[in-house]
This record gives C-alpha cells, structure tokens and sequence, in this order.
C-alpha cells in the first residue's frame, strides 16, 4: 500500500507545480495584455483623436463611407487579434482552458473601447455598423478554430503609396506610419484559402478603392474656410486575383519561428495580381502590394 502511495503522492506533487507555474504564467500574460492595451489605446488617441474635441456620446452612420473599406478593415483586425492571442497562448504554454473564450473576448474588448471613443469624439460616433463588422471577424475565427481547429480561411493586408495623402493629410495621414492606417486608397483586403489542405499555398481575392479624399466624396473646406474641390478624382473599387503565402504552415519549427508567423498572419506578401475595375477593366500587376 505505502509503494502505491508513494507514486501517488509524487505524482500529485508535480501536478501542483505544473499547475503553479501554468497559473503564474497567465497572470503574467494578463499584465502584459493589460500593458499592451494601455499602450496601443494612448498611440490611437495621438494618431486618431487628439484633434478633435470630445463631446456627448453619440451615434454616427457611416455604413456608405469609404466604399466599405472600413468595415473590412475592422473585420480584419479583429480576426487577426484574435488569432494572435490564440497561437500565442497556445505557444507560450498557459492553460488551454477557455484559451479559445480569451482570444475572442479580448480582442471584443479591445475593438469596443475605440467604438466608445469614437462615440465621444466631435469628428466620429460611435458605429453599430463598426461593432457588427468586428462581431463578423471574430465569429469568422471561432467558428473555424472550434469547428476546423484551425484558420483556413484567413484575412489579410497590404498597403501601398497612394499619392493621395498630401493633397488631405489630416485626414489620410501626415507620414508613412498615419497613412498605413489612415489611407484607404493605399489599402487592399484579401480573404485568403489554401490551394489544398495544408499546403502553404493560397490564392486570395482582395478588395480595394481609389480615388477616396473623403469619406463620401471629394470636396471639403479647409480650416481657413476655402473649398476644395477634387471631384475629377474619380472613386471606384478594385477586384484582385493573387497567390499568396501563409507562414504558419510553412514546414519550419521551432517557437521563434511560429511567434514571428502568427505575428505576421494577416500580411500579404507581394505577388504577382490580376486586378478588375470599372473604369480600368482587366490589368496585370507583376508585383502587387
């Protein structure tokens, strides 16, 4: 009887310490989150809000804005933060219990303070259209980690220079990292799926708009009261066609590398493209970004 408790009692021993060192793990996380939060929302604030005045909560429809590349945009991030926090835990060892609850409940959370920002600002609202478009992305990542256990189906992002910006920079951004965020006209969005199961591969359809100096269309009045007036810019949407490349499945191990792949899963890397418009028709692009 005592060799049989022996076993048993060493065995529950180490089961304590590794639920000790699981739990200190995930109080870890939870203050770097709660780090990362606080610094991402006081660099949103400088780069977004810190021009207009804040006010009365209010609601603001801005479904039509943008020819819809808003809304893409959050549904993007949305699912990309959700996807980060899950292979993160699952990297760094903490507690797989509700892992998949956390890596959509944060990234709720998170989408949802800018909305309450948004919602206080002279210069936005807040955006039931915003919140259904972040609800898309992270059910787009739950449905697939729960039922599939995996992404396949992902949401990517490029961006390049559009030319646009200097005519309206306080609105579509004043330097290179503003105008990453800011410019729609340099964005494009691609939903991406492997060629075959596993395969590294992907071909990806991507939506993007040009011609956008303003969220409806092309004239404003500057702040000395002047009306400026760009309407021979005209505003239209693109369709693409392109391959791409998803590094989580990539055959290389190893936790460093499948940190910077899970970081950098929502980046499109520039390949080849056939791109549709309106007033360009059919066109090819040997390197698109």
């Amino acid at each position: 009887m005592c060799m049989i408790a022996f076993p048993l009692l060493g065995q529950k021993k180490m089961q304590d310490s590794i639920d000790l060192g699981q739990n200190r793990k995930l109080f870890h996380a939870k203050l770097i989150t709660g780090a990362v939060y606080v610094g991402s929302m006081t660099a949103l604030y400088q780069a977004w809000y810190r021009d207009f005045p804040f006010q009365r909560f209010h609601l603001f429809n801005d479904a039509n804005e943008w020819r819809g590349m808003d809304k893409i945009g959050h549904a993007t991030t949305s699912w990309w933060t959700a996807q980060w926090l899950y292979e993160g835990q699952t990297l760094a060892g903490l507690p797989s219990k509700n892992t998949l609850i956390r890596s959509v409940i944060v990234p709720f959370c998170f989408m949802s303070t800018i909305e309450v920002f948004d919602g206080f600002s002279s210069g936005w609202g807040f955006s039931l259209t915003d919140m259904a478009a972040n609800t898309g992305g992270l059910a787009l990542f739950y449905f697939q980690q729960k039922h599939w256990k995996e992404q396949r189906f992902l949401l990517r992002y490029s961006y390049h220079a559009s030319g646009l910006a200097p005519l309206r920079p306080n609105l579509l951004g004043a330097n290179t990292a503003e105008r990453f965020l800011k410019d729609y006209n340099g964005q494009t969005y691609w939903l991406s799926y492997p060629v075959k199961r596993n395969s590294f591969l992907s071909l990806s359809l991507g939506y993007s708009a040009k011609g956008m100096l303003g969220a409806h269309d092309n004239t404003w009045f500057d702040s000395s009261g002047q009306l400026k007036d760009y309407m021979y810019y005209r505003r239209y949407s693109q369709w693409s066609l392109s391959f791409d490349v998803d590094l989580m499945k990539v055959p290389i191990r190893g936790k460093a590398w499948k940190w910077f792949a899970s970081s950098f899963r929502w980046v499109k890397f520039p390949l080849p493209a056939l791109n549709w418009s309106n007033p360009k028709g059919l066109q090819f692009s040997p390197l698109y970004f």
